[in-house]
């Protein structure tokens, strides 16, 4: 018990659910519990809500600063408008999973009788090719080739996404069924290309997954491709993989992996080994393994090849466009008029990853120059200065000569943080100066620091007011400059703070005196008035030091008349 805890500690992450069974309305699908705990077939609105993905944008955003705005650009690269061939990739996806499991019960016996012959296959070294338990396979792959670029790694993706990749089981009709089923898995071709390599691949994504130790088990290159396959084979049935996805076949190495006929032979067996569907992907490079042979062919055309070519200039064109061109974080926005549709188009050749990038950095361009607007010319810029290792493929997609196509079998991608990072140098000479500046504060300011303070413990030894003193450090310390001597900012501080203090006790001393010769005074007008038998008031009115009390009552009022005959 506390095994399967641990398992299932291992287990939980996002990817993983409890399965929960739904009805079928396809009879075939009925009592089969991989199938019933997929999500439901969907319909094509289903699939648009679901495979769409419009980033959020805000018009207030306009107003940020270059660097923040440059993070908002990052956004488009999740920007997704469905077209009519992911819809065609979504059911085809579907069946493809759902056909595989049709025979894939584990509740049958022939299936379970399979996978026991499989492992003891596997505890005798040996590799099987025809099992006693004849299983009919349903699987239906197909291959997908398309220019590097062109979205048919995000489409998989998107698409994938409607299907948790782990399903646990724990109970299925009242019955005990502790299952961890994979209804995807996906894997890369290794780059350097052997067959071997990718059987590897296929463990390791499996330890990735379950948490398990199988690279350690069975990865080992003393053993054999035949050996890899019949434990592949094995772990597909034991973990209920439903769909297997190889992408960047073009990666595959005929010399490395033993020539064509043996990498066509080893594709054929994986079909029919594993048992699984197998959805091969790459680019035109590709095209010439997969096709060199007819029953390859035939394998992966389970359900019809689909070749992704560039987007022509049509109505998915427009509204790609049209979508991608809401996300505008330059100042000012630049309304899309045809002449800039048919310059994006002209550019990117309809390869979406270009147009996508293109657009992003015309806009780091323009905010990065303070144009702070798109405009033909700038995109013109962009597209010849980021653009120029793809110049020839899209020159000869341009031309749509397939001699002149073929010389490229593959477009390198443009590196989006190097392209970025090159525009955001360009900010300008006044920021650069701006920063410089502000580097140079800090050196200094770090640079002052422990001089401040050691200064300012030996003036305060001294009974010097803590807050004068820092004052006058930082004040003197800014006089000076950098690389000054302490001896010299102490004997400088110094003089600071005792001409304060003078100054102090000057102006305190003023006030003393002036004290005394006002007291003085008035003593010797108290004297005067006891001489002349006065009290000090009527003194202090005759010298006019204090004002009567009632004069104002006896001035004349504005016609003529006294105060006190009003009064009266």
């Amino acid at each position: 018990m506390q095994e399967l805890a641990t398992k299932e500690k291992q287990l939980s992450h996002d990817s993983i659910v409890d399965a929960i069974y739904s009805e079928q309305i396809i009879q075939d699908y009925n009592a089969n519990p991989l199938i019933e705990a997929l999500p439901p077939v969907f319909t094509e609105d289903d699939v648009i809500e679901q495979i769409s993905v419009f980033p959020p944008f805000d018009e207030s955003e306009r107003t940020l600063s270059p660097n923040y705005r440059f993070h908002c650009i990052q956004r488009l690269f999740q920007y997704f408008q469905p077209f009519e061939k992911h819809l065609d990739l979504e059911q085809r996806i579907s069946r493809a999973i759902r056909q595989g499991y049709l025979h894939r019960n584990p509740f049958q016996k022939e299936e379970v009788t399979r996978v026991h012959e499989s492992y003891q296959a596997i505890k005798a070294g040996k590799f099987l090719k025809n099992y006693q338990t004849e299983i009919r396979r349903t699987s239906t792959g197909f291959t997908i080739i398309g220019l590097s670029g062109i979205g048919k790694s995000t489409a998989i993706e998107r698409v994938l996404s409607f299907y948790p990749q782990l399903i646990k089981h724990r109970e299925y009709n009242g019955k005990p069924f502790i299952f961890t089923q994979i209804s995807w898995m996906k894997l890369d071709c290794p780059f350097d290309g052997s067959l071997k390599g990718l059987c590897i691949s296929f463990f390791s994504e499996l330890d990735r997954l379950l948490g398990t130790n199988y690279l350690n088990k069975f990865g080992s290159q003393k053993n054999t491709t035949d050996l890899m396959l019949q434990r592949m084979a094995h772990l597909a049935s034991l973990h209920g993989i439903g769909l297997l996805i190889i992408d960047e076949i073009q990666h595959l190495n005929l010399s490395k992996s033993g020539g064509s006929d043996k990498m066509l032979n080893f594709f054929v067996t994986l079909v029919n080994t594993i048992g699984v569907p197998v959805i091969m992907v790459g680019t035109n490079k590709a095209v010439s393994v997969l096709q060199s042979e007819f029953r390859q062919a035939r394998r992966g055309s389970g359900q019809g090849d689909m070749v992704w070519d560039q987007m022509p200039k049509d109505e998915s064109w427009e509204l790609f466009v049209d979508g991608m061109w809401e996300y505008q974080w330059t100042a000012n926005y630049t309304p899309l008029t045809s002449e800039l549709n048919e310059l994006i188009y002209e550019e990117s050749q309809g390869i979406l990853d270009i147009a996508v990038k293109l657009f992003m950095l015309a806009q780091v361009r323009a905010i990065a120059t303070r144009k702070e607007k798109i405009t033909k010319q700038l995109i013109t810029q962009v597209a010849n200065e980021s653009l120029r290792l793809v110049k020839p493929m899209l020159k000869a997609l341009k031309t749509g000569i397939p001699s002149e196509i073929a010389k490229y079998e593959d477009i390198r991608p443009i590196d989006m943080d190097e392209e970025m990072e090159k525009y955001k140098a360009s900010i300008g000479m006044q920021d650069r100066i701006r920063i410089q500046k502000k580097l140079q504060e800090q050196k200094r300011i770090k640079k002052e620091q422990p001089l401040l303070e050691e200064v300012t413990l030996q003036l305060l030894a001294m009974d010097f007011n803590p807050t004068a003193v820092e004052r006058a450090v930082k004040m003197v310390l800014k006089n000076l400059g950098e690389d000054i001597d302490k001896s010299l900012v102490l004997k400088e501080t110094l003089r600071v703070l005792i001409e304060k203090d003078d100054k102090k006790n000057q102006i305190q001393m003023k006030k003393k005196e002036q004290k005394q010769i006002n007291q003085s005074y008035l003593v010797h007008l108290m004297k005067e008035a006891r001489q002349n038998k006065k009290s000090v008031h009527e003194l202090f009115v005759e010298k006019q030091i204090i004002k009567n009390p009632g004069e104002d009552l006896w001035k004349d009022d504005e016609d003529g008349t006294l105060v006190s005959d009003a009064i009266s």
